[in-house]
């Protein structure tokens, strides 16, 4: 399971559209468009090419054993914790 985290404010379809491009599946959306859940097989350049872009704040995710999932399963709470300050992550509130 992929989940990715972005700024406030940015536009969620260009979000959407981008993770639909790389991995090949669009994501469920959450939290007023700043969390997008996908549940897939994933290469490293995948993940390399989604964290690298400039309005992503931070990527998770689990091994599922299976292409199927339950939703999110990380929070911004989590995010925020891990990442610490969050300036240098550009995450803006």
């Amino acid at each position: 399971m992929l989940e990715v985290f972005t700024k406030a404010g940015v536009d969620s379809e260009k979000i959407r559209n981008l993770i639909l491009e790389k991995v090949g599946v669009t994501p469920e959306v959450y939290d007023n468009g700043t969390h997008y859940v996908t549940n897939q097989k994933l290469t490293l350049e995948m993940l390399k090419e989604i964290s690298d872009y400039d309005d992503v704040v931070a990527v998770e995710g689990d091994y599922t054993e299976a292409i199927t999932g339950l939703g999110p399963s990380h929070s911004w709470d989590e995010v925020r914790a891990r990442i610490g300050d969050k300036d240098s992550y550009k995450y803006q509130y």
